[in-house]
């Protein structure tokens, strides 16, 4: 039995028809690939601002930083949302004129210009796996539960689908034009959240009275090696496909670099809402104003609901579900070019035409989804999901690609071929070595090894320290090798 009054439930699906309606008016009207994937190369600062907001920030954000705003207070916002900043300043500055200056369409060309085809096929199959909406069938699914009373892979199932739908149809202009619907209500509704929450627990005075101390200290009592792992996620925007392709699809280098730095502003205030309801809900709970016992990643959907009045609670739902719906579709169209253009077109049909082309996306846009939704509920917390796919991606391109860029004198095809995929089966091996041999233990998995006659435990979200330096060590090993051949790509 849901908890949502009909008014509510009618805003949502008012909601979901608008988004389906948008995505069957632009089904026919693409004129090509490079309109269907890239937008004709036309998007402008406005459009690139409500985009790339809306994608980057899903429910990884929204559940996931509110868990850690949760759990363990502020440092929900300084010390996993604050790193990300100075990524997105080197990339507006740094990496969008360079890749805007290559002309490429997709990660992986930067990989095959630089080192050559089968850098090209490991980047693409890294990009295709990180590209796997997880995270937001995830959330739908536990969202679907609090709020209907669905069971979570039938929410996922029903509400998930809806974006598949639209972004199979009509591509990038129909992502780009429902993430500008989308990034209104997710900024809106989150904002107008907090005065409500903050007001029915009785303020920021109780709030303080109610919480731990450590939760209004910059690093809580979150341990520092895991401080440290989440601000590495923030490498993912370096190398991020989405972002990437905004970059290619951009009018030119201004609208993308002007667009990033709006967007700064608007996600960091968005992070700081978002890690301030996650500790709202934990004063809620404490106040006995929400379960004791709830999972800390519907936190935030309990502390709406019991804050929130009918019909502004119904909005609230829609900017969520808008939350997943813009990252679901941009990054199942990621995968499905990455399947098209990364894989079938360079293997099976170097010919291939528009038409051709645009079929294999829609095809891996339903792949990514269905791929997506087997693995979702594998995992029990989005923050260990969202640790894991940016381990998949940072692993595999992170070194290639950035050295690529900025090091010519590196650009072996040893180097590129080795530096993916060490990272990429690096990163595979150690989720299976914790899958087989962890042990469960709050929502992860823990090796314990003996180091200098001590316990040191080893969490399975630490993967980057081991998988990031050996690709780094293969990736120089093959420059040094081909360098001996006297081989340069």
């Amino acid at each position: 039995m849901g908890i949502l009054h009909w008014l509510d439930v009618v805003v949502v699906g008012l909601y979901l028809a608008g988004m389906l309606g948008i995505g069957l008016w632009l089904s026919k009207r693409h004129k090509g690939f490079d309109d269907f994937f890239l937008a004709g190369r036309a998007m402008t600062t406005p459009l690139l601002v409500t985009t790339l907001v809306s994608t980057y920030y899903g429910l990884d954000v929204l559940f996931g930083t509110s868990e850690i705003g949760f759990n363990s207070g502020l440092v929900g916002w300084f010390g996993y949302s604050r790193p990300y900043y100075i990524f997105y300043i080197i990339a507006a500055f740094l990496l969008a004129r360079r890749l805007r200056e290559e002309g490429f369409k997709s990660l992986p060309d930067i990989l095959e210009r630089y080192y050559g085809r089968p850098s090209r096929y490991v980047s693409a199959v890294a990009s295709f796996c990180y590209s796997l909406p997880v995270i937001s069938l995830f959330g739908f699914g536990w969202m679907s539960n609090v709020l209907f009373g669905w069971d979570p892979q039938v929410g996922a199932f029903i509400v998930g689908g809806v974006a598949l739908v639209y972004t199979w149809g009509g591509g990038l202009w129909a992502v780009a034009l429902t993430d500008s619907v989308q990034f209104v209500l997710m900024c809106v509704m989150v904002a107008i959240a907090v005065p409500f929450s903050l007001n029915a627990i009785g303020g920021f005075d109780r709030m303080y009275d109610l919480l731990p101390a450590a939760h209004f200290t910059q690093m809580g009592d979150m341990t520092p090696w895991l401080v440290v792992i989440y601000g590495m996620t923030g490498l993912t925007v370096l190398v991020e496909p989405t972002f990437y392709q905004r970059i290619f699809a951009a009018r030119d280098y201004k609208a993308v670099r002007n667009a990033l730095l709006i967007g700064l502003f608007l996600w960091g205030a968005y992070d700081w809402c978002v890690t301030l309801l996650g500790m709202i809900a934990r004063a809620g709970a404490a106040e006995g104003l929400l379960p004791a016992d709830m999972h800390p990643n519907t936190a935030l959907l309990r502390i709406a609901v019991a804050s929130l009045p009918v019909g502004v609670l119904g909005l609230f739902v829609a900017g969520i579900m808008s939350t997943a719906m813009s990252t679901i579709d941009s990054y199942c169209l990621i995968g499905g070019g990455n399947v098209a253009y990364d894989l079938y077109r360079p293997i099976a049909n170097p010919k291939a035409t528009d038409d051709q082309l645009i079929k294999v996306t829609r095809f891996g846009v339903v792949l990514s989804w269905v791929l997506g939704f087997v693995i979702a509920f594998y995992f029990d917390r989005i923050m260990s999901i969202w640790v894991f796919l940016a381990t998949i991606l940072t692993s595999t391109v992170f070194v290639p690609i950035i050295l690529g860029l900025f090091c010519k004198g590196f650009r072996t095809r040893s180097a590129g071929l080795w530096g993916t995929t060490a990272g990429l089966v690096g990163a595979i091996a150690f989720y299976v070595t914790f899958g087989l041999f962890g042990e469960e233990a709050g929502g992860t998995r823990i090796i314990t090894l003996t180091w200098f006659g001590g316990p040191i435990e080893v969490w399975e979200e630490f993967a980057m320290f081991f998988t990031l330096p050996f690709s780094l060590v293969a990736y120089l090993a093959g420059v040094a090798v081909d360098r001996l051949k006297g081989g340069r790509s």
